[in-house]
């Protein structure tokens, strides 16, 4: 059944067919259907604008359209077979039971009809239930309003790159506890049990994975490229709000952990520890175990740098110090061996609720991010092998990526060896399709790898002052 859908919505897409309506009013809640119409969003006219060809662009280019039949491949199915405790098919009723309960909340539009999952985390996922934009979104009248326009509506503005990034992050990083307003749904979790059976780490970043994003909306005002500080503006955003995502998200799984009513948690969740600190090569040399034999005996294992690592380059000077001073607090709580979740909990809330408020000011177009950045990154380049683990080092150096092309700085083009595929080299607009991710724990990391590369940046950042 499945073929035949994946079948028919191609064949119309392909030819532009769409159910005419007469109305939007008419348009069933949660579903798409009007959307894609050849008059509003479905236009196959290749010189015509964005926005009117933005279902095709989508569906041919975007990766979210295969979200949901990438649960029906080879790998998945080991996924959930392994999730089950049996071997299982796409057409068992169980098999989609556990999809239902653990993937669709990010594989498709939960609230979409059936037969329209396929279509993957459709429009609505991003951009709010579809029901809610109407016959209104197309007004001048409406238009006028600016952001204010999405006010008390149920329409989510992706406009705004602070909503943007917090959209991405609920499904990239994850989300718990989604009970309120537009963000009513199914929880988004992957957790150590998922990532046992086969799933891979949530390592997201926002401006690398927006700079590859095939844009299906008018984004001149983005561009990103050489002298260009919209990718510097876009990593600081998208640094300060995953790291609050993820903060949030660990706060709800300690809050969780307390609760005698639910059924049997994981505490601590091993998902929020650095895969490494754990599974690392067992030959000798091995930096990895050199790093684990250095561990404080007292702690259970080095929490994930992905999300905080270079965060102090996001943020203004003058919150630095309060920033490390808290962070190395709160990793000391998560590190310990029995970490107590009430003041993990606690703490993960704290440090949110003060990240969001230095996202208020980052958030700010008048900010100047180069400045910011050139001084605290040049500090830390002589240093380079003092980056503790993969995470951390990819961190530094997606910084340093995206502060050179603010400064117009040509740096080496050779590809570092521990990506699967850079994102840094080679832009283009069609996201090609792959059975890996761009960043995935490699089995090799060095700090030393990166020897080349930070000498060429530091040569080319001596002039600058």
């Amino acid at each position: 059944m499945l073929p035949i859908l994946i079948g028919i919505l191609s064949i119309q897409t392909a030819l532009g067919e769409s159910p005419v309506l007469d109305s939007h009013l008419e348009m069933q809640s949660h579903s798409i259907v009007g959307c894609k119409a050849t008059g509003c969003h479905g236009s196959n006219v290749p010189d015509s604008k964005n926005w009117q060809r933005a279902f095709k662009i989508w569906f041919d280019q975007d990766p979210h359209s295969r979200a949901y039949t990438s649960l029906l491949s080879q790998a998945s199915i080991k996924i959930v077979s392994r999730l089950a405790n049996e071997e299982l098919q796409p057409s068992s009723h169980k098999y989609l039971d556990v999809i239902n309960a653990k993937c669709i909340s990010c594989h498709a539009n939960e609230k979409a009809p059936d037969a329209e999952r396929v279509l993957g985390a459709d429009c609505q996922v991003c951009h709010g239930d579809a029901a809610a934009w109407g016959s209104e979104h197309y007004s001048s009248k409406w238009k006028a309003l600016g952001a204010r326009r999405f006010e008390g509506t149920q329409m989510l503005n992706v406009e705004n790159i602070v909503s943007r990034a917090r959209i991405c992050c609920s499904c990239h990083i994850g989300e718990l506890n989604r009970t309120q307003g537009a963000s009513i749904g199914l929880d988004r979790e992957v957790d150590h049990r998922m990532m046992a059976a086969g799933h891979p780490p949530m390592h997201f970043d926002f401006e690398s994975y927006m700079r590859r994003y095939p844009s299906h909306w008018d984004s001149k005002e983005e561009a990103v490229g050489l002298g260009s500080t919209t990718g510097m503006h876009r990593w600081r955003v998208g640094k300060l709000t995953a790291t609050t995502t993820k903060l949030n998200l660990l706060a709800a799984r300690a809050e969780r952990s307390t609760n005698t009513n639910a059924a049997a948690n994981d505490w601590p969740e091993l998902s929020e520890y650095s895969c490494t600190s754990c599974h690392h090569s067992l030959s000798q040399p091995s930096g990895r175990q050199v790093r684990s034999a250095n561990t404080i005996v007292n702690t259970i294992a080095n929490w994930d740098d992905w999300s905080v690592s270079q965060l102090d380059c996001a943020i203004r000077d003058p919150s630095r110090e309060q920033l490390q001073s808290q962070l190395a607090l709160f990793k000391a709580q998560v590190e310990q061996r029995v970490p107590d979740p009430r003041t993990v909990a606690i703490s993960a809330a704290s440090l949110q609720r003060w990240l969001t408020v230095e996202l208020n000011y980052v958030s700010s177009p008048s900010e100047q991010s180069a400045e910011i950045i050139l001084p605290k990154l040049k500090s830390r380049i002589a240093n380079i092998e003092q980056l503790r683990n993969w995470e951390s080092a990819t961190q530094w150096y997606i910084a340093t990526r995206v502060l050179a092309e603010g400064l117009r700085i040509e740096l080496s083009r050779e590809p570092i060896p521990f990506f699967v595929e850079d994102p840094y080299l080679g832009y283009s607009n069609v996201w090609k399709p792959s059975t890996q991710k761009e960043f995935d724990t490699p089995r090799i990391f060095r700090p030393e790898m990166l020897d080349k590369y930070s000498k060429d940046l530091l040569q080319q950042l001596r002039s600058r002052p």
